[in-house]
């Protein structure tokens, strides 16, 4: 059984599994920790990974990335829009106002959703695990950013049951690197009991920055406050390098890279690796790009002093991010924090650090792994949760992002609004809510401060309570709702019951008395002799009792996230199966061409002592006629054409090539069994005692 982590990024995702010896990362199929967030559409198949992010340049228009942050949106969205520059395909609105993308798929037109899309990402992941577990992948834990609401939850979870995976958890990013750090610094932590140890995380990623308080005791960890900012990163760095190279570009060769959407990919790509280079190096790092557009080649450098300039409003967005963190945890005093660890790929940026040491009077750390601590975590947590693997216990206690309201009609019919969560409240956790009602009735909830929370729909939903009704002998019932955010980070109403007295008969024993005989007297019938009991009729009696019965009403939602996820199951199974049937056609046909370049150097070397001048000859025609073929008339045939082809000419060279290594295998045993029996004839030899004969005296 697996215990699996995927850490979802935006540009890169991250695999860990939980095994006997302990937390590993894996590599993927180009043996690479790092497989890019990139789904592409062809004709024949899709490409996920590696292939399809290496791929944007010849599929460009069929090509996903950067998705991560579309899930669970609208089109209208501003922060759809926001993306739709860093999205290789083209955007379009879905009948139900979802984004959708427009692609096209072995010749038809299709429209995905980002679920679709993340789907088919976790089904790489999923298949990169599998190869490198060598079994079935059971359990998982998939990340997410703390601010994420509870449509993107929901949505997400859509997509790992279209990718057909047992989502045992979506957990926040900060949660999963302090379970990582908890569970890593075990037996250095302060007991339950004692003063809990208070360490600040700071994740820069590619599309998000996060900064979380968190307290920690040994086998536990808790979120005490955690603030976060979806409009800064890797990516929106890379893309200020970008507009900066466009306006040069612009003045020196009078061309606009923006207009040419590849050329406009291309430049970020390689804006992002100025960045790197910066992070490195004080001097200029200079951009040299051949025929970059219109056969122009271009060229400029770019000094790490001029980024951070440009960058500046990048950077006061992560300071706003750290002043948020330590006016929400209520920290008087910076010294009461213990440590700041930070994390994520553009935490190495120089004046990064800088606002984070600036921010919290200290130098950060740089113990836990900036790339991959989010999977381990996630695995963490996924062993935790799983009934397949024993850990240590470990009480993980999270925070709530955002304040959450209730809407309902009072035993008045009167509307009543009340919080039942506010900012950083603890959660898993539900609440039991009195209802006076005598029929179905609805509750809504919502997000209190909806210009707070960076999505356009603050309503999380509306739950109706069937099966009320009045009571005979009272004026209302009273229903208790339980209510709250489960361990995903999910608000729902989840049970919704009352209590009802029932007076009913039941037969009871009765007590039967009996008079003691006097000591010294025998009872009638005593002979001396002790006697069998006669037995006695047990006679009972009637009587009315009072006992409650618990009634579990039904609950349907009428707002929220309902989609049907049939139809999209369905389709990412028939592309998962073409997947499959491409792949094997793929390794059909490299077999063959394999075979070919293989025996062609093998009948020059290893087999030339088998095979005659004319053979050699007959095979080598037979060969490049292969070859001639594979690029020919057979470039495009199918699997079984190409597994017939190779036993074909395996048929053809193979037979006399075995039968002359057999007849000299089979002499060479010969000969070594003569030298072995000569051997032993000369050893025997050797060995005879001699018989001296006897003198002649005569």
């Amino acid at each position: 059984m697996s215990v699996v982590g995927f850490d979802f990024g935006n540009q890169n995702a991250f695999i860990a599994v939980a095994r006997a010896g302990g937390i590993d990362v894996l590599i993927n199929d180009y043996s690479l920790h790092a497989t890019p967030a990139a789904v592409s559409f062809g004709s024949k198949n899709r490409q996920m990974g590696v292939a399809a992010r290496q791929g944007v340049s010849t599929n460009y228009k069929n090509t996903v990335l950067n998705f991560k942050h579309l899930v669970g949106r609208k089109f209208d969205d501003p922060v759809v829009q926001k993306y739709a520059e860093f999205i290789p395909a083209q955007l379009a609105k879905g009948p139900d106002g979802d984004v959708v993308f427009d692609v096209s798929y072995m010749g038809e037109r299709h429209q995905v959703t980002p679920q679709q899309v993340t789907a088919a990402h976790l089904t790489k992941l999923k298949q990169i695990t599998e190869a490198q577990i060598g079994g079935t992948v059971s359990d998982v834990v998939i990340s997410v950013p703390p601010f994420w609401t509870n449509d993107q939850r929901l949505a997400l979870l859509e997509a790992g049951q279209i990718a057909g995976l047992n989502v045992l958890k979506v957990v926040n990013e900060n949660t999963a690197v302090g379970i990582a750090y908890g569970i890593y610094k075990k037996g250095f932590l302060p007991g339950l009991e004692e003063k809990p140890k208070l360490v600040a995380f700071v994740d820069v990623g590619n599309s998000t920055v996060t900064a979380s308080l968190m307290e920690f005791n040994e086998r536990q960890c808790k979120v005490k406050a955690s603030a976060a900012d979806d409009q800064v990163g890797g990516l929106f760095f890379d893309n200020i390098i970008r507009e900066h190279f466009r306006r040069e570009f612009q003045e020196k060769y009078k061309i606009d890279a923006k207009t040419n959407p590849k050329s406009w990919q291309r430049l970020l790509d390689e804006s992002e690796k100025i960045k790197k280079q910066m992070s490195a190096n004080s001097t200029a790092i200079p951009l040299n790009i051949e025929c970059f557009m219109n056969d122009i080649d271009v060229s400029a450098k770019l000094a790490r002093a001029e980024f951070e300039e440009m960058a500046e409003p990048l950077f006061q967005r992560i300071r706003n991010v750290l002043s948020s963190l330590i006016q929400q945890s209520g920290i008087q005093n910076l010294q009461d924090i213990s440590e700041v660890e930070i994390i994520g790929g553009s935490s190495r940026i120089p004046f990064v650090k800088q606002i984070i040491t600036h921010a919290f009077n200290r130098e950060p750390k740089t113990t836990l792994n900036a790339d991959d601590v989010v999977a381990r975590g996630a695995a963490m947590q996924c062993a935790i949760l799983s009934p397949s693997v024993k850990v240590l216990e470990f009480n993980v206690i999270d925070n709530v992002n955002y304040d959450i309201t209730i809407d309902y009609l009072n035993k008045e019919n009167q509307p009543v609004t009340q919080q039942v969560y506010k900012v950083n409240d603890e959660f898993p956790g539900y609440k039991n809510l009195p209802l006076h009602k005598v029929e179905p009735f609805t509750i809504s909830a919502q997000y209190e401060h909806p210009n707070q929370v960076p999505y356009t729909d603050w309503k999380l939903g509306t739950w109706r309570v069937n099966g009320v009704t009045k009571p005979a002998d009272a004026d209302y019932r009273v229903v208790k709702v339980r209510l709250g955010l489960n361990h995903n980070g999910i608000f729902a109403v989840s049970k919704a019951m009352f209590e009802e007295k029932v007076e009913e008969e039941v037969e009871e024993p009765m007590e039967t008395q009996t008079q003691p005989p006097k000591e010294g007297e025998k009872q009638e019938g005593d002979k001396g002799e002790e006697m069998e009991e006669a037995p006695q009729e047990q006679r009972t009696k009637k009587v009315k009792k009072v006992r409650k019965v618990v009634h579990e009403l039904p609950i349907e939602q009428l707002e929220g996230r309902l989609v049907n996820l049939a139809p999209y199951v369905e389709f990412e199974r028939r592309m998962q199966q073409n997947d499959l049937n491409e792949k094997l056609k793929a390794d059909a046909k490299n077999a063959v061409e394999e075979y070919v370049y293989s025996m062609r150097d093998k009948l020059c070397e290893q087999f030339a002592e088998f095979v005659t001048e004319e053979e050699s000859e007959k095979f080598r025609a037979l060969l490049t006629d292969t070859e001639d073929w594979l690029y020919g008339d057979g470039e495009e045939a199918e699997r079984d054409v190409y597994e017939a082809k190779l036993a074909q000419i395996r048929d053809v060279i193979e037979p006399p090539i075995s039968k002359r290594q057999r007849e000299k295998l089979d002499q060479e045993e010969v000969e070594r069994n003569l030298r072995e029996a000569e051997k032993e004839f000369q050893a025997e030899q050797i060995n005879e005692p001699r018989v001296e004969e006897p003198m002649d005296t005569k």
